[in-house]
């Protein structure tokens, strides 16, 4: 089973969906980050983001979640800050913030580094959706965008 599929699916995809989420993102959220070599602008996060681990079926594991404080988002991805090292790669990751509302993706986390002081630095891509109900899309985000 590749890794676009894991965990249920309820409904056709709808890679529209996360590109709307991140837009209005950036367009609640205004402080945006430095221009750079990368394709997709990205958007300073500086707030507590949600992460829920999934396991080897693509289940969220909710009793390791943890809070991290993001760094940035782009279409594509995004960066956080943690206090200790992580031991998984596909996790969710939620927003729910009184001014820029709520946000759920799955993101594959491909790398992390040690920032300084004990904290962590990681990064990854966001790959779909995630409904209120925990359905998330059957087809990577991340190659649907040019």
């Amino acid at each position: 089973m590749s890794p676009a599929h894991v965990g249920t699916i309820a409904g056709p995809l709808d890679v529209a969906a996360l590109a709307q989420q991140v837009e209005a993102l950036f367009g609640r959220f205004r402080p945006s980050a430095v221009a750079e070599r990368r394709c997709h602008e990205r958007l300073a996060l500086p707030i507590p983001v949600r992460l829920t681990p999934l396991d080897h079926a693509g289940r969220p594991l909710a009793e390791q979640a943890i809070t991290v404080v993001g760094r940035d988002i782009s279409p594509r991805g995004l960066s956080f800050f943690h206090e200790e090292t992580l031991t998984y790669r596909r996790a969710i990751i939620e927003v729910d913030h009184p001014e820029l509302g709520q946000f759920s993706a799955e993101v594959d986390i491909r790398w992390c580094r040690f920032a300084r002081r004990g904290w962590y630095e990681s990064g990854g891509r966001l790959l779909g959706v995630v409904s209120r109900d925990g359905t998330r899309s059957p087809e990577r985000f991340s190659e649907s965008v040019a």
